[in-house]
Order: C-alpha cells, then structure tokens, then sequence
C-alpha cells in the first residue's frame, strides 16, 4: 500500500507540475497572442478577475440571490462553434463557458489520473505487477 501512495503522490506532483507550465503559459497578455484553442486561453477584455467572481458569486449566494452573481455574462449565449468550430474566435465565447471549458478538462485529467492509478492498484492486486517487499 506504501508504493501505491508514493505512485499516487508521484503523479500528483507531476500533474501540477504540467498543468503549472499550462497556467503560466496562459497567463500571457491575450492581446498579443493568438488563441489556437479555448482551453486555457486566459482573461480576456472585459473579463472579470478572478478574485472578483468567487468573491461577487458567494456574496451573492449567502444573501440568497443565487449563483448568477459570478460572472457579469450569464445572458451571453455560448455557441459551440465559437470554442471547437473551424474558425475560433475566443471573444466570442462567454467567460463563463471558458470556465465550465477549463473545468471539464481539469476534471478530465484527474479522471484518467484515478484510472491510471486504480488500474496499477488492480494490477498489484491480482499479482500481474509484483511489488518489492519492503
């Protein structure tokens, strides 16, 4: 079990060390680059920051005026092919739908991360990897 937990740590830290090198790399100034994808494109003009939307969005739950006070463009529409079409155009797609984009990729990692991991679990288990005693 000890070796499962330092697997488990080991790919841990080299996801955050990826997706460290992802988040700094979006973090360029949206002005001067070119998107080639809405996946972690980054604040764009007229974005709110992001301190600004968890502190505008719980303040807006604990006076129960619900979860619309996150984002200022909850009435944008998102259209699909803005994002994922041949021609994106990253202005086009509301920042709350580059949230919920960037979300399901993060959770889409950390998906294949548990399956990677309880795959390796099952696999010791069932003595097809023999673990070193220690």
């Amino acid at each position: 079990m000890r070796n499962l937990r330092t697997a488990a740590i080991a790919t841990a830290t080299a996801m955050t060390v990826t997706l460290g090198g992802v988040a700094a790399a979006s973090a360029k100034d949206a002005a001067t680059t070119t998107a080639d994808s809405v996946v972690f494109a980054g604040e764009q003009d007229g974005d709110k920051a992001s301190s600004e939307v968890s502190s505008d969005g719980f303040a807006g739950l604990s006076s129960n005026n619900g979860s619309s006070k996150f984002f200022d463009d909850e009435q944008d529409p998102f259209f699909a092919t803005d994002a994922f079409g041949k021609e994106i155009d990253v202005a086009a797609v509301p920042q709350w739908a580059r949230y919920w984009i960037d979300s399901t990729v993060v959770a889409g990692i950390g998906a294949l991360i548990g399956l990677v991991i309880a795959g390796f679990n099952w696999a010791a288990f069932n003595g097809i990897i023999k673990m070193p005693a220690l």
